[in-house]
């Protein structure tokens, strides 16, 4: 069937580019146990024996970075203008482990996947959301520039599910100065998004595997789930997905460094970031990368891995 488009329609269509993006990264170290059920809830939905892949981590580490987007414009033809964003992503490396005589055996490739985003662009919400299946939450940012990367982003959400509480906007990730006397965080030696892939923080079965993994700095793929919920039967999903999509890195600056700064992540009733990532909820946390660096880039390509029909009482 024919998508049809509403009246207004909101969601702008993939090839997306984005020039001259800056962005501000921090790598903090998660659990990989945590990690790995995030995968398996958010990534390896349905059974494996239709889906064919599962999605692992292959380390523990977690890149948390604050994004500006100066234009934001659709690809291909007709030019539609151009929208400006703010975005907190939230990544980790995954590996597709294909099903082969009852094995799973990795393929090779790292891909990001993205459990988390706040943008303070609603067009790029609904796009980056429904088209894509990106979790994106709209939120607000305090300034940042590359000079002074220090920000806090926050959201709504629930402080308590006790009483009559109406859902009020909360920091979710503070960056702050670390104070006089702190260290900065070094600088990776790869750029934007891989920053550095550590063999040694790698679990042990991936270590081997990280050996041979070489960074290929003209794009990288992207993995994620896609779903929307029924209507008539709300805990079930009357579609849902993994889709695969590729970014093109066109151009990218030099990496810089910025002031040492601690990241905090706090954790609410109704957002519990840091407790799926296994990050201690509202510690100030030293990140072990830092950088600021300028990319332009092109997202799209994308395909449709896998479509889950089994309802949810099937398991």
């Amino acid at each position: 069937m024919m998508y049809r488009n509403q009246i207004g329609e909101a969601q702008a269509l993939p090839p997306y580019t984005f020039p001259k993006v800056s962005i501000n990264s921090f790598r903090l170290k998660g659990d990989f146990d945590q990690l790995t059920a995030l995968c398996d809830d958010l990534l390896n939905v349905g059974d494996v024996r239709d889906r064919g892949f599962e999605f692992r981590p292959i380390s523990s580490y977690v890149d948390v970075e604050v994004l500006y987007y100066p234009r934001m414009e659709y690809a291909y033809f007709p030019p539609l203008g151009y929208i400006t964003q703010s975005e907190l992503c939230v990544r980790i490396f995954v590996m597709k482990y294909i099903a082969l005589g009852g094995l799973l055996v990795p393929d090779g490739e790292v891909l990001m996947f993205c459990p988390f985003l706040i943008v303070d662009n609603p067009l790029s919400a609904f796009s980056g959301r429904d088209v894509l299946g990106y979790p994106k939450l709209l939120g607000s940012f305090t300034a940042t520039a590359a000079q002074s990367p220090f920000t806090t982003v926050s959201a709504p959400v629930f402080t308590t599910f006790v009483g009559d509480v109406m859902a009020s906007p909360q920091p979710v990730v503070t960056i702050e100065a670390a104070g006089l006397g702190a260290t900065a965080a070094r600088a990776p030696r790869e750029k934007w998004p891989w920053g550095e892939i550590d063999v040694g923080a790698m679990n042990l079965a991936h270590q081997a595997l990280g050996r041979s993994i070489v960074p290929t700095p003209e794009f990288f793929g992207c993995v994620l789930m896609k779903q929307f919920r029924d209507p008539m039967f709300p805990v079930n999903a009357c579609y849902q997905a993994i889709l695969q999509a590729y970014t093109f890195i066109e151009a990218t600056g030099d990496i810089e460094t910025i002031p040492p700064a601690r990241i905090t992540i706090n954790d609410y009733p109704s957002l519990q970031l840091a407790s799926r990532l296994g990050i201690p909820a509202g510690a100030p946390l030293a990140p072990e990368l830092q950088y600021h660096m300028e990319c332009s880039f092109t997202f799209g390509e994308v395909v449709t891995l896998f479509a889950n029909n089994s309802p949810w009482w099937w398991f």
